[in-house]
């Protein structure tokens, strides 16, 4: 029964990760067409489109009791993206962002996250995530949106052109796959984080965090090859604002979950881990020397949340 739970598992994050990437091209062409930036596409299309497991999960694990899963998957992932893979990103093609970029997207975007990640600590600290919790997390992506989208210096000159409706069809159709993939996922996670008695919230952190990250590792790894780095930079620190505030709430917004010590004191580690990340984008300019010190960032708050 455990080999059918792992292929079950398995299956579905390769499904989620497949369906994002499908619904992110569909996406890109409605947004190409109405007009947006590459940094504002990155934030806000590719980080939803790409973060979509991690809404689903929310979703489900809200619905079904799991709290743990759901805190644990939304603030792992937003370490995991920043640290990780962009650290594999970086390592693999050595591309750098000059310093616009790194105030325009690093800067604001990372600090939105922590800012969402302290917020969600306060609003655990009690051992519960209500309606009104998820809504404030809602409400503070949405803003962080908002604001980001007034900064845009110059808009770009939509293309307009028809098969949009068609497009916003397909795209829709996308993200109903990748949330019943998510769904799979879920359950499969938590029969077996069950039978072999992991706490969910270090398992949801620690290692389903790598499995909802791979939709991100994939979209971006494709956009650095095709030389946007900025697309790339924008998608990795948009969806670490969505996971942690827009993915950590939308579930507790249908249904109050309870949340464990352990997960606390986990996302305490976390935003820690974020906050380092983002002054190391922010301020190293040497790509080996800032891969090196994400993957040194990512580790250490591995060990201290299993530790924890």
């Amino acid at each position: 029964m455990v080999v059918v739970w792992i292929v079950a598992l398995i299956g579905g994050v390769v499904l989620a990760a497949v369906g994002s990437r499908r619904a992110v091209t569909s996406a890109l062409v409605v947004s190409d067409r109405l007009g947006v930036s590459a940094g504002l596409v990155g934030v806000t299309v590719l980080a939803v489109g790409t973060d979509l497991p991690e809404i689903a999960n929310s979703i489900s694990a809200s619905v079904t009791g799991h709290g743990d899963l759901n805190v644990g998957n939304a603030t792992g992932s937003a370490l995991t993206q920043i640290t990780l893979v962009l650290a594999l990103l970086i390592a693999a093609s050595g591309f750098r962002l000059d310093l616009r970029e790194r105030l325009d997207v690093v800067v604001t975007t990372g600090v939105a996250t922590v800012i969402g990640l302290v917020l969600l600590l306060v609003l655990v600290s009690d051992g519960t995530l209500s309606r009104l919790d998820g809504l404030l997390l809602v409400t503070l992506w949405l803003a962080s949106i908002l604001l980001l989208r007034q900064s845009e210096p110059t808009p770009l000159r939509p293309r307009g052109g028809s098969g949009v409706g068609l497009e916003v069809g397909t795209t829709l159709l996308w993200l109903a796959i990748v949330a019943g993939a998510a769904t799979v996922v879920v359950y499969s996670f938590v029969e077996l984080a069950d039978r072999f008695g992991v706490p969910e919230f270090v398992a949801s952190a620690l290692v389903l965090s790598l499995g909802t990250s791979l939709p991100e590792l994939v979209v971006d790894w494709t956009a650095v090859r095709r030389g946007a780095g900025m697309l790339a930079i924008g998608d990795l620190f948009g969806s670490s604002l969505v996971d942690a505030t827009l993915a950590a709430g939308i579930g507790p917004l249908i249904r109050s979950i309870s949340v464990s010590d352990t997960a606390i004191a986990g996302t305490i580690v976390i935003a820690v881990g974020c906050a380092a990340a983002t002054l190391v984008v922010a301020t190293v300019r040497h790509p080996p020397v800032a891969a090196t010190l994400l993957l040194g960032v990512y580790a250490a708050a591995v060990l201290v949340v299993v530790l924890v």
